[in-house]
């Protein structure tokens, strides 16, 4: 048996998988966010520590813990804690939802640009401007330089949670890309950017690939779990690649869709892009071989939920039947409203993007099922201008597989396909992420074995939803969506 963890933001996910990819058992156990000011989301590490234990202990309550062969690690990407020389956490965990850094990604942005060319960040990051951790830095090193000198070490949630476990913090390339300091064709930290920062390669964690072992669980970690000590244990990975593996979506010309608060995709190619779109994170894949081009599209369940909140109706669930029932109550099209879901500030480059949401067409007619299906279908419009914007880019798209509460719908995938106009693909596992970490931690234990053969045979079963008859409808709506961008 394989344990996949999975570092979320919201809650710790721990999956007891089988030789043949059958969950066993499961374990959560909830964290918080926690506010400062305006801006800022910070999380407690020792918090996300003792959910981790908890998460895994509840996985591992009546099953064969001895069984269990290694230990695979996903996380939530870009949520950066600073420790001191020693190792031990200098003040919370930055979210990757913190805000205060962008007055510092914008003043980078403008120096650099004027510096070295607008195709910098494009050249050295795989991503068109500063984001993440980079003006989370600056932004320390002029507020609290006492805690950000040459001897203190920069950590992510997910090294430092791996560390724990077996000694040494250790996460791979896709890890480090969504922190912005990996440079994705040398597939290393990218030294004109730290040099920037003012920080060297040793104050980050140690930088592996996804099939070489960060380390070996410790006896004192083996005695609070459960689990047997010595078993191997995976570098971190960022959470979007974990579930690239566990959908068994490594192919080129695979994307992988989960629908959690946003919806985010990752796109595979052969071949590193010749072209690195602005709004895209590009890095190498886990899967040798293969390049990633992850793009989020800023809002997702988060508009659903705002959308049921409105309405009262907080109780529908977006994977029940009961909201499928709302949308199918409905015609293809909410009878001419229309909805573009630009929810979350500052997403986005252009004009429009930053806006704002908005609705238009609303009748009186219109109740609170129209507005339902209305934002369902932005979302779907929304996820194929992505799409696009990726194809135009020189990404062929030939499979979607879609993960997530969203997936579990019956009518959600309908509308995707029919928007889209390709099949998707719906997992019917829903901590995919988790999943995809127990993939990884499978090739530990089987070095013989490629890691995109095992993510296709351990893949959780799907269902294809094809494209319908209204599939016209929504092209008509799509051009209208797509028009004021």
């Amino acid at each position: 048996m394989i344990l996949g963890l999975d570092l979320g933001t919201t809650n710790v996910k721990a999956l007891l998988i089988d030789e043949n990819g059958r969950i066993e058992s499961e374990g959560f156990a909830s964290v918080e966010r926690y506010y400062a000011g305006t801006d800022g989301v910070e999380q407690d590490i020792e918090e996300i520590w003792r959910a981790t234990i908890d998460a895994v202990r509840l996985a591992l309550t009546g099953s064969e813990a001895s069984q269990v062969r290694a230990v695979g690690v996903s996380s939530q990407g870009g949520a950066m804690q600073i420790l001191d020389a020693e190792d031990r956490p200098v003040g919370r965990v930055i979210s990757w939802l913190d805000g205060r850094g962008r007055p510092y990604d914008d003043r980078i942005e403008k120096d650099l640009k004027e510096r070295h060319g607008d195709d910098f960040f494009a050249k050295h990051l795989g991503y068109g401007k500063p984001a993440i951790s980079i003006g989370q830095i600056a932004r320390l090193k002029e507020e609290s330089p006492h805690i950000m000198g040459p001897k203190c070490r920069i950590g992510f949630v997910g090294d430092i949670i791996v560390g724990r476990l077996c000694g040494h913090r250790a996460h791979d390339a896709t890890s480090l890309s969504i922190a912005l300091l990996l440079n994705p064709r040398e597939c290393q930290a990218d030294a004109a950017m730290l040099d920037y920062l003012d920080i060297h390669e040793q104050q980050l964690p140690d930088l592996l690939p996804v099939d070489t072992a960060a380390g070996r669980l410790t006896t004192d970690i083996a005695q609070d779990t459960g689990l047997p000590p010595g078993i191997p244990v995976s570098v971190a990975i960022h959470d979007q690649y974990a579930a690239s593996l566990g959908a068994g979506s490594v192919g080129s010309g695979n994307v992988s869709l989960g629908t959690g608060t946003a919806w985010v995709l990752v796109a595979n190619s052969d071949t590193f892009p010749e072209s690195i779109l602005q709004s895209t994170f590009v890095c190498p894949h886990p899967v040798d071989g293969l390049f990633g081009q992850m793009k989020s599209l800023g809002n997702g369940g988060s508009a659903v939920e705002w959308a049921m909140g409105i309405m009262s109706q907080t109780d529908l669930s977006p994977s029940g039947t009961e909201m499928d029932y709302w949308m199918r109550s409905v015609p293809v099209g909410s009878e001419g409203l229309a909805f573009w879901p630009l929810l979350t500030p500052g997403i986005g480059y252009s004009a429009f993007e930053k806006s704002g949401g908005r609705m238009t067409g609303i009748r009186l007619s219109h109740g609170p099922q129209h507005v339902l299906r209305a934002v369902v279908e932005g979302l779907a419009c929304e996820l194929a201008r992505h799409l696009n914007i990726l194809t135009e880019g020189g990404v062929a798209i030939d499979r979607l597989v879609m993960s997530g509460a969203a997936a579990a719908s019956n009518v959600t995938p309908e509308i995707i396909a029919n928007v889209v106009g390709c099949p998707v693909a719906c997992l019917e596992e829903s901590s995919i992420s988790a999943f995809g970490a127990g993939v990884a931690a499978r090739a530990l234990v089987e070095p013989e074995a490629k890691l995109a053969d095992l993510a296709r045979e351990l893949a959780p079963a799907s269902r294809t939803v094809e494209p319908g008859k209204d599939m016209e409808i929504y092209q008509e709506l799509l051009q209208r969506y797509i028009e004021p961008f």
